[in-house]
């Protein structure tokens, strides 16, 4: 839903939405994989030590900020904990790295970038009555004033939306994100990325052969639809040529019948000439 090449623009619209910020693209960088957390699994068996798999999702912005997107459904131990350390793995990810623009050389950590992490979750982050949608930022205790990064960004903000509290305005698009993701159905005021987002889901839940029957009558509409264009800009080529035969038996000068049915001087001396 998020990560196919054709669906770049839904996850920029998710992340925008619930960080409130301006990316202008984003990247999926590293996808969950069930073959990985088994391959962790069975190290994690044979030493035991601290394993974890790579976040369901990674992304990286036009500006290279990390977004971590991570979806937890029942809660357990240090889930707090387990949050923050994903959002610290995903800042420090990129130290040593020399792509960044502003790299100085001998300075590691001005490869670093802002790292922000949104986890959707299936209970309360705190209490009942919190918000559905809560963001954590550093900021100044007194004044409140973000701390930000030599390139004056936030550099760690950690987002959770909740599934399960009520406590959320209505009809908004994070509204919108929270119903589909809880419900899989879609409002009708919904952005229209959240309902392509749905479509997505339900072309993933059909089968294999239901799949390929869509995509079938998808291919089928397709190339009805060229056909059709194909058809209605011949007729209206035709429509032009009969006009401009019109105007030359008329004897009107061709730079008129040009401005008026947008057919070149060179097509209207060919006709001019079929003519005669």
């Amino acid at each position: 839903m998020l990560t196919s090449e054709d669906s770049l623009h839904i996850l920029k619209a998710f992340v925008n939405d619930l960080l409130e910020t301006d990316f202008k693209e984003l990247q999926p960088k590293q996808t969950y994989h069930i073959d990985s957390y088994i391959s962790n699994y069975e190290k994690a068996q044979q030493k035991p030590k601290i394993q974890y798999t790579e976040v369901d999702i990674l992304a990286t912005s036009e500006d290279g900020t990390q977004t971590t997107i991570e979806c937890q459904i029942q809660p357990h131990d240090h889930f707090n904990s387990r949050a923050l350390f994903y959002l610290i793995e995903a800042f420090r990810s990129s130290l040593g790295k020399k792509k960044s623009k502003n790299i100085i050389k001998d300075n590691l950590f001005s490869s670093l970038h802002p790292a922000y992490g949104i986890n959707i979750i299936d209970f309360h982050l705190a209490d009942a009555q919190g918000d559905a949608l809560r963001r954590f930022r550093l900021l100044d205790e007194k004044t409140q004033q973000p701390f930000l990064g030599d390139q004056e960004e936030e550099l760690l903000i950690l987002c959770f939306l909740s599934l399960k509290s009520k406590n959320i305005r209505k009809n908004s698009a994070v509204h919108h994100w929270q119903t589909f993701l809880k419900t899989g159905e879609v409002a009708a005021g919904a952005p229209e990325y959240i309902k392509e987002a749905k479509k997505r889901i339900d072309f993933y839940n059909l089968g294999r052969e239901e799949q390929k029957m869509i995509m079938k009558i998808d291919k089928a509409e397709a190339i009805s639809n060229a056909v059709m264009s194909t058809k209605v800009r011949e007729g209206m080529e035709l429509a032009r040529i009969e006009n401009a035969q019109s105007m030359l038996k008329d004897e009107l000068p061709l730079e008129t019948i040009s401005k008026y049915t947008g057919l070149s001087i060179e097509k209207l001396e060919e006709l001019k000439r079929e003519r005669e």
